[in-house]
């Protein structure tokens, strides 16, 4: 049983007073590097992966300084998941391949990789389609992203166009349809909308889950099932999406 605990936008001190402990850590945007590092120690997970949100330029002196792979300087301790996958069997010594992947920024106008448009996510999808193709990769279990995808019937109410999700996004999901897509950018504190979805697709189910500022998440690696779910809003409302 993997215990995951992904954040975004939103820094709440009080959460290590929630949640004991975790395997991973999963950094979904918009937060400090002082913040994440504070997870670390306190949650002390096995791995910390991230990406950048649209609000994160502000850590970096210039946009050549900015790490889109590997273990960040920035963010100690945390991996940069920007348009990567890896598979956590050997990180966290699990006998299944857990394969991850992530794709930094909002949907909008802006410089990379803190912003994103629709064309910027085809090479991430290609690469996505190569490891399926050369066998690297069956089915990716966890997606984490900044933006949310953009799906049909998603919202109840319009939203504005900066949060509106991307469309290839959409196509990524209705390929790949991992297990959990985690992402952030939209606050729950303004908007009465449901945020966390339960995404129905040729018979299979996935969960779609805000962030903001926080969830937990227990996942059997072996099942490839979802067992428990957590966050700060108590209980959790889903709206079901049929695509």
């Amino acid at each position: 049983m993997i215990e995951i605990v992904a954040v975004s936008d939103e820094e709440r001190n009080y959460l290590p007073k929630k949640i004991k402990k975790c395997d991973i850590l999963l950094g979904c945007g918009d937060l400090s590097p002082g913040y994440l590092d504070y997870l670390l120690n306190t949650l002390s997970p096995k791995i910390g992966y991230m990406i950048y949100g649209n609000h994160d330029k502000k850590y970096f002196k210039n946009l050549f300084e900015v790490e889109l792979s590997g273990y960040s300087n920035i963010y100690k301790g945390m991996i940069i998941l920007h348009e990567e996958i890896e598979n956590l069997k050997k990180r966290l010594n699990i006998k299944s391949n857990v394969y991850i992947g992530g794709f930094s920024g909002a949907f909008s106008y802006g410089k990379k990789p803190f912003h994103f448009s629709e064309k910027d996510v085809k090479p991430f999808k290609r690469k996505l389609q190569r490891n399926r193709n050369f066998k690297f990769i069956k089915n990716i279990d966890i997606l984490i992203t900044h933006s949310p995808p953009g799906l049909e019937n998603m919202f109840e109410k319009e939203v504005s166009s900066y949060h509106k999700g991307s469309k290839l996004m959409e196509l990524i999901y209705k390929k790949f349809f991992p297990k959990i897509w985690f992402y952030g950018h939209i606050h729950p504190r303004y908007t009465d909308q449901l945020l966390n979805f339960i995404v129905h697709y040729k018979g299979k189910k996935s969960y779609l889950l805000n962030v903001v500022p926080y969830k937990y998440v227990k996942y059997d690696e072996i099942k490839k099932e979802i067992v428990e779910i957590r966050g700060e809003e108590g209980v959790i409302r889903f709206k079901d999406i049929f695509l």
